[in-house]
This record gives structure tokens, C-alpha cells and sequence, in this order.
């Protein structure tokens, strides 16, 4: 590469620049990394002091006053929970093979016991409408489609072709609306009403 002689002092100058910015950054990056080293020594020597004051707090006198509420959460055993949290509430669905699929299909409708209590007004032969007591809080749309329902303080998940009560049906489940048959009488309730 050529260069004119007449830019050759400004090369240097350039160069001795350069050269003092990097040893600039240098020493800064030296600095701040003792820096940085001697606040965390500080800390930990903080820390193990207080951990010591602690230890000998307690050992000298057994029935101090209780620790801070912070302290105590952290030091209580926690009880397990009694369910596993991350069991899914509607079991998966995987695809059977004809026989197999046939031989569920049969026992789920053998299967066929009241979802619900037995406690269902008799909707046909009373002003009693479904909405009145059954409320829809959930739908997931799919194969077979599934709905949440809730009767008083408890929910129940139900699917088409589900048996309320031995008597009140499941008909379908569309993207809103839940259609229960009744004894030939048809009854939609729909989502969060």
C-alpha cells in the first residue's frame, strides 16, 4: 500500500493515540476489576459475620425471642401438596388402532355412570330450567369436544354423549353453547351465563 510521505506524521500521531486509549482502557478495566473483587470480599465477610453473630446469638441464649417472619418462612418445612400440581386436569387423548379404539370406545360406554350428583331438578317436569342450576365455565372445542360445568361450588368436566343424572344428556358442544336433551326437550346454555 503506498502512502504519501507528507502523511507519515500524521500516521504516528494517530498511532500514539491509539496506543494511549487502549492503555487507558487497560488500567480502567484493572481498576474496576479490584475494585469489584474487594466489594464482594466486603460482602461475604459481611455475610459470614452475620451468619456468626447469628450462631452465637443462639447458642448463647436458648430462649431468645423468635426469629423475623422472613427467617422463619425460609427456615419451616413446607408440607407436600396432596395432588400432583402438574397432573393434567383432562387425561390426553392419543390415537388408537381400530381394535383397540373399538374395545375403549365399548367401555366407555358401559361406562356410562351420572357425571353429576343426583341432585338434577327433573328440567322436563318442572318450571326448573338448566341454566338455573348448571353453569357453563369452560369449553375446549376438538374430538371429542369437552365442556366444564358447574353445579353449585363444585365443576364437572362432561363430553358429548355424557349422562347428567341418568337421564339428562350431553347432546353437543359447539364453540359457545352447551345442548342438553332432557326426556326429548332440548336446552342450550351458553358460555359464562
Amino acid at each position: 500500500m503506498k502512502h504519501n510521505p507528507a502523511d507519515k506524521p500524521k500516521i504516528i500521531v494517530l498511532c500514539i493515540i491509539l496506543a494511549a486509549v487502549l492503555a487507558f482502557v487497560a488500567i480502567r478495566y484493572v481498576q474496576l476489576s479490584r475494585e469489584w473483587k474487594g466489594r464482594i470480599a466486603a460482602h461475604e465477610k459481611a455475610h459470614e459475620m452475620a451468619a456468626a453473630r447469628a450462631r452465637s446469638t443462639e447458642a448463647a441464649a436458648p430462649g431468645s425471642p423468635a426469629p423475623s417472619p422472613r427467617v422463619a418462612a425460609l427456615v419451616t418445612p413446607a408440607t407436600p401438596p396432596t395432588r400432583d400440581p402438574f397432573y393434567p386436569i383432562i387425561a390426553p387423548r392419543t390415537a388408537r388402532s381400530g381394535a383397540a379404539a373399538s374395545a375403549s370406545k365399548a367401555l366407555q360406554d358401559k361406562a356410562s355412570a351420572p357425571v353429576l350428583p343426583s341432585a338434577l331438578p327433573d328440567f322436563a317436569a318442572s318450571a326448573t330450567r338448566p341454566r338455573d342450576v348448571l353453569r357453563v365455565t369452560g369449553i375446549i372445542t376438538g374430538t371429542p369436544s369437552t365442556a366444564v360445568l358447574r353445579v353449585a361450588d363444585e365443576h364437572y368436566v362432561v363430553r358429548e354423549g355424557d349422562w347428567l343424572d341418568n337421564r339428562v344428556r350431553v347432546h353437543s358442544i359447539s364453540e359457545s353453547t352447551v345442548t342438553l336433551r332432557d326426556r326429548g326437550k332440548t336446552y342450550a346454555l351458553r358460555l359464562g351465563r
